[in-house]
């Protein structure tokens, strides 16, 4: 069976969830708000950032570096985007949000090209669907919001699946676009993107009868050609401007993807994180599979069960077990779960819209409790827990707050009320309280989020400390990526790796502890600086020493 047969087998006569301007405005809302207007936030958003600033200060265009050292997380795409983005914005936005449009740029780009995988999969009407449950993913939302590579690498995946999707129709074309998908899914993941690609771009021709003429074995051949091209490209230009990085990057890659069991061993930690990041995509891509289990070899549910298979099987034996690190199944979920919602009975998915509404509105309660405790101080119990993890934390613009705060909450509860009553209309509704829900997060709690995730206040405390102090270099123990990144872009200090052969010439020496592991150096120095962020268990401590 062909593609393009296998697509009108599953596609049905629906209607639009959305007219196309509704859909825009839904998508240009959701990518943009939270997006700027605020300083880097520890973690992602910090530590991919710097990167961004190393293009920007020491023309570190080729190799990734943070802080003046070698950053092996992720080739160079996203911070070549976001450099370049930082440079054309740079009299309208700091540097640090003006980067960070890469994020929506190319979540955007994921978001069109699983539309267009749709498409070509299922028929017309599964453009804007699958658009919409990739909006409604809760393990998306966040991370587009921040300064994250990884969302580069989703784009590739995304154009690798639809380029694979137009195999049957034109050959060479959809090999050449899944190879260049699949090309620059590698230049922003690595390895492990070409692992979630160029598997499923070579079982094609045998998952689809009518797929393995000819021309369809030579687009095939083309485009993995194109795929390995780039890799091969960036990885030569490597290995002639620094000698011997190029074979570092390709080990500590590999190392990526070989297969361990920590993950089994937090087997309940694991359920958790696929549970409820790809959700409310899981059930319902399992309710496809179900749905069509006597057509599980039909070309259009193949490919994404091949992909989801990957991608899944990838985040369980590799890698930390952390939420960024799950986003590789998001594309395949959402072809997927385009197929489900398409086919759901009326009382499920009349069911899958009521939960959404219900969803929404505990989660907006929830979010004004917290904005109520931060604020007024009820209820107590949950403000006194807020003090002590951000004891010096003042809210501001109270009234103001409150009316942007009620007038999305109106919209929370009046929009899905609105919706076309079509089998889309859950699909709909995710999509729009899962935007309003952040916005209203974003409106609420914001400055809470500036507050506590923060470093500013710290490096500039510390450069003022180093200005009286003799020259020379900072050893650091541990200090992670993401407090470098925050004490080279603020304040332009770098450290050096306390287990280096150099950090022994230091005289100065750096130090951050989280919590109750607050330990001095176990050799004779004397403090100079200290530092302490947040309170209780969660209290970070930076320390400053002078080594006798």
């Amino acid at each position: 069976m062909s593609m393009q047969n296998a697509a009108s087998r599953f596609s049905l006569d629906l209607p639009a969830p959305l007219p196309a301007w509704q859909l825009g405005l839904l998508l240009a809302v959701y990518l943009i708000v939270g997006t700027t207007g605020h300083l880097p936030w520890r973690g992602d958003d910090l530590t991919y950032l710097g990167p961004i600033h190393a293009i920007l200060t020491r023309d570190a265009w080729l190799v990734p570096e943070l802080a003046g050292e070698t950053l092996r997380d992720f080739p160079p795409l996203y911070y070549w985007v976001g450099a370049l983005l930082a440079k054309a914005l740079g009299g309208l936005l700091p540097v640090h949000d003006a980067a960070r449009l890469a994020s929506s740029l190319f979540t955007a780009a994921f978001l069109y090209w699983i539309g267009v995988a749709a498409r070509r999969l299922y028929g017309p009407a599964a453009f804007a669907p699958a658009i919409l449950l990739g909006v409604s993913s809760l393990g998306l939302v966040v991370h587009a919001h921040e300064t994250q590579p990884a969302l580069a690498q989703l784009a590739g995946m995304a154009l690798c699946y639809a380029g694979l999707g137009l195999l049957s129709e034109r050959p060479l074309a959809g090999g050449l676009q899944a190879g260049l998908g699949a090309g620059l899914a590698f230049l922003a993941g690595g390895v492990p993107a070409l692992v979630l690609t160029l598997p499923v771009m070579l079982l094609a021709p045998l998952l689809c009868r009518d797929c393995r003429s000819r021309a369809v074995i030579g687009g095939i051949a083309a485009g993995c050609a194109i795929a390995l091209l780039i890799p091969a490209a960036w990885f030569t230009a490597v290995a002639i401007q620094q000698p011997g990085e190029a074979a570092r990057w390709w080990a500590s890659d590999v190392a990526t993807i070989l297969p361990h069991a920590e993950h089994l061993d937090n087997f309940g930690r694991l359920l958790q994180l696929l549970g409820w990041f790809a959700w409310p995509l899981w059930p319902i891509a399992g309710w496809a599979i179900w749905r069509n289990r006597h057509g599980l070899t039909t070309p259009a549910l193949a490919l994404p069960i091949v992909a989801c298979l990957l991608a899944v099987g990838l985040v369980t034996t590799t890698g930390p077990l952390r939420p960024a690190s799950a986003l590789p199944v998001l594309p395949a979920f959402c072809l997927l779960a385009t197929l489900g919602t398409s086919t759901l009975r009326r009382g499920a998915a009349n069911a899958f819209d009521w939960f959404s509404v219900v969803a929404f509105t505990f989660f907006a309660i929830l979010v004004w409790l917290g904005w109520s405790a931060l604020s007024f101080s009820w209820p107590p119990g949950l403000a006194r827990q807020l003090a002590r993890i951000a004891p010096n934390f003042a809210s501001h613009d109270i009234g103001l707050t409150a009316a942007i705060g009620a007038l999305i909450s109106i919209a929370l509860l009046v929009l899905p009320q609105l919706t076309r009553r079509t089998p889309w209309r859950g699909a709909t509704n995710w999509a729009l309280g899962m935007t309003l829900l952040w916005c209203l997060a974003v409106a609420l709690w914001q400055p809470w989020f500036a507050h506590t995730k923060n470093y500013q206040p710290v490096a500039g405390e510390l450069r003022k400390v180093l200005a009286g102090q003799t020259e020379g270099c900072i050893a650091r123990h541990g200090v992670a990526d993401t407090q470098r990144a925050a004490l080279d872009y603020f304040a332009g200090i770098q450290t050096v790796d306390g287990k280096s052969a150099r950090a022994s010439e230091c005289s100065l020496v750096l130090s951050y502890a989280i919590g109750g592991n607050t330990r001095k150096l176990n050799e004779p120095a004397e403090l100079i600086w200290e530092r302490r962020l947040g309170g209780g268990r969660k209290a970070e401590v930076f320390r400053l020493y002078r080594r006798d």
